[in-house]
């Protein structure tokens, strides 16, 4: 039975045969096919569209997605380190894990970032690197860092209510904490690179934070830590300065041990070698001197008879190894059997005697 077009439908058709030809009969098409398969259609559409990443010319990224998961696999260990840390610290539940590592300019971090602040300024001090500092930013919540406080000074840990700045004694104190939990990075650093972290000094003041250029790439790593029932943050800010110089030490460090590891390995094949070659017989053969003779001559030889070789009577005796010529000897006895005492070696472009 055929289908009744809607009004709509006719309306459509209409308007398409007045655009032309060819245009008319594949407007046609789509429109009946439209009418045909309606929602259907349309989520075919919208399925068919290509998913577009924007992408910004005037801030590149620095960092491939593979560094970006090695940060990410670095930190996630350290997380679980420093988690076990703050619960032995401060003698209470703690747990921090890894939510996100991803590339932003500095002005994005400095920007979200409350006027009043706990920022510890590191620097990773990487071995054998040639930058007088290796800056990193480490940021705590400010619930945290009371929480803290209030578990140092034997409270059950929560935060206060009231926003204030924090005293000398209470920076001292949590200076202790940042410390402790610094230090924790060279372990998970250990495979790749080789650092000495260390803390400089701390902030309060998100303004005052000098060291890096608002226009700098810098890597954020976000960890989320719980102790008692208060919730914040943890992050790490790695300028794009620091962390390429990290990298390209990592590779050369790498290349270095690529190169060890080579260099043992063929140092043992050809030990490999030299232990079978060791084991292998080997024919010697002392060759006293030539002659030539006729055929007919050597018939009539007898018992007793004498050939005259090429050699005088003191000359040296060439022994060949699997016939090729090593050495000259001189022949004697030796325990009541013939012996030949080596006595130079053979060189290449030197006149043989065979």
């Amino acid at each position: 039975m055929a289908e009744i077009l809607s009004q709509s439908q006719i309306d459509m058709l209409l308007s398409s045969l007045t655009g032309g030809g060819a245009g008319a009969a594949g407007d046609g098409d789509a429109g009946a096919a439209e009418g045909d398969a309606a929602p259907g259609g349309l989520a075919k559409d919208a399925g068919a569209q290509k998913k577009v990443k924007e992408y910004d010319f005037r801030s590149p990224k620095l960092f491939t997605r593979e560094q970006l998961k090695l940060l990410y696999s670095i930190y996630e260990n350290y997380a679980r380190i420093v988690s076990s840390f703050i619960t032995g610290m401060l003698q209470t539940y703690c747990l921090v894990e890894i939510v996100e590592v991803e590339e932003q300019q500095y002005y994005e971090f400095n920007n979200a970032l409350p006027d009043s602040v706990l920022v510890g300024l590191l620097d990773f001090d990487v071995k054998d690197d040639d930058m007088d500092e290796n800056l990193v930013l480490m940021e705590m919540s400010k619930d945290i860092g009371f929480t803290a406080i209030d578990r140092f000074l034997g409270g059950v840990g929560v935060p206060i209510e009231e926003d204030r700045e924090y005293t000398e004694i209470e920076i001292t104190l949590i200076e202790h904490l940042f410390k402790g939990m610094i230090g924790l990075m060279k372990n998970v650093w250990a495979d790749h690179l080789e650092i000495a972290p260390r803390l400089m000094k701390i902030e309060t003041n998100s303004r005052i934070l000098q060291g890096i250029s608002a226009d700098e790439n810098v890597v954020i790593v976000v960890m989320s830590i719980l102790v008692n029932e208060t919730q914040g943050k943890l992050t790490l800010c790695i300028p794009a300065v620091t962390l390429d110089s990290m990298f390209k030490k990592k590779a050369l460090m790498s290349k270095r041990n690529q190169r060890k590891g080579d260099a043992l390995t063929e140092a043992q094949r050809r030990a490999g070698i030299i232990n079978e070659i060791n084991k292998t017989d080997l024919e010697v053969t002392a060759v006293l001197g030539h002659t030539t003779v006729m055929s007919e001559e050597l018939v009539k030889l007898e018992i007793g008879d004498v050939i005259l070789l090429n050699k005088p009577e003191n000359s040296l005796v060439d022994l060949l190894v699997e016939g090729s010529l090593w050495f000259r000897g001189e022949l004697g006895l030796h325990n009541k059997k013939k012996a030949v005492a080596i006595r130079e070696l053979y060189k290449k472009g030197s006149e043989s005697t065979l």
